[in-house]
């Protein structure tokens, strides 16, 4: 089993609302000295000489750095930065999108994936991960931390045991541990690599049209496995008609649309209405598609994105070329 190192422990006193009871552990000779308790370097008055310090920790301004010092000497004899769990509290220092605290994103079947998330309010942060089963210690991730508030913050970790050829047999849990000047948050996130799969996007696009046909073309990106008969994609093709210009229309909205409502390219109308937009789906990187005779008819944008054929991984960002750019035209 796996040894999991909170990051925070070992620096802060973690506390749930409560009461507590603070240790100075003076000598004889210092208590008969005389000690003083300071909370954030301010000297308290109630209890504030004894030995053992009674805490009740209700709100944010009884968090902070309470320490114990002789008279004397001033000098510093211990201490305990205590924050608040925030625990199952509405208030949380790391923001809530859809759902989740985290979203994690692998471009291939690796060993690297990268995690995000936004905070709602300054902090530092620790990211670290293991394998369910793993005999050893978990492994830090690399942070990218962020200087104000309401940003997301970037976690870039590795796993060297991972092998793309082996079944994936544990999941991954992921502990991210936040903490303010006066509260503490810690979430696990629990997944496969196959399910955060999100690869980069398709690279060189480009568009043929000839007669009544259009024919794209596009290639995996780089940073995808090979072989690709091996780790095949999926692709979703997306063609905007239209027969206004092009400043009045807008663009497509790629959005992660269920694949059993996609239809296969190869099953794309031959004849297709004013304005209809074409969106489907191939295991190749290359399609044609029918176009409408009329001459007013033009295509606008066109737009691939791709996902891992098998398991249920999101879509990349896609790959776009709109009107703006002007489609090639002849023999292919």
């Amino acid at each position: 089993m796996a040894t999991v190192k909170m990051a925070f422990e070992e620096k802060y006193t973690i506390v749930n609302r409560g009461n507590y009871n603070l240790s100075c552990d003076a000598s004889p000779d210092q208590l008969r000295a005389g000690i003083h308790w300071r909370l954030n370097g301010v000297p308290l008055t109630k209890n504030a000489h004894s030995n053992e310090l009674s805490v009740e920790v209700t709100d944010r301004p009884d968090a902070g750095n309470y320490s114990c010092h002789a008279n004397d000497t001033a000098e510093l004899l211990k201490h305990y930065y205590i924050l608040i769990n925030v625990g199952r509290e509405a208030d949380k220092i790391l923001a809530e999108t859809n759902g989740n605290y985290i979203t994690c994103h692998a471009e291939q079947f690796g060993g690297n994936f990268t995690c995000f998330w936004r905070m709602r309010e300054k902090a530092i942060f620790s990211a670290s991960f293991y394998r369910e089963g793993w005999n050893g210690d978990s492994k830090d991730c690399v942070l990218t931390q962020c200087k104000t508030s309401d940003c997301t913050v970037q976690a870039s970790c590795t796993d060297e045991t991972f092998s793309p050829y082996a079944e994936e047999l544990r999941q991954i849990a992921l502990t991210v541990e936040a903490a303010t000047t006066k509260r503490y948050e810690k979430h696990t996130k629990h997944f496969y690599i196959r399910d955060i799969l999100k690869p980069a996007a398709p690279k060189k696009l480009t568009t043929f049209r000839k007669n009544h046909k259009l024919k794209i073309d596009w290639q995996y990106p780089d940073s995808w496995n090979s072989p690709h008969s091996y780790f095949p994609l999926m692709s979703q093709v997306s063609v905007e008609l239209t027969s206004r210009k092009c400043k009045h229309k807008k663009h497509i909205r790629t959005k992660d649309s269920p694949v059993e409502l996609l239809i296969p390219c190869r099953n794309v109308p031959h004849q297709l209405k004013r304005h209809q937009n074409i969106s489907c789906f191939t295991e190749s990187s290359s399609v044609e598609l029918p176009i409408n005779k009329k001459k007013s008819l033009k295509v606008h944008r066109i737009c691939v994105r791709v996902k891992e054929l098998f398991f249920n991984s999101t879509w990349s960002d896609p790959t776009c070329s709109d009107c703006r750019t002007k489609l090639q035209s002849g023999s292919y």
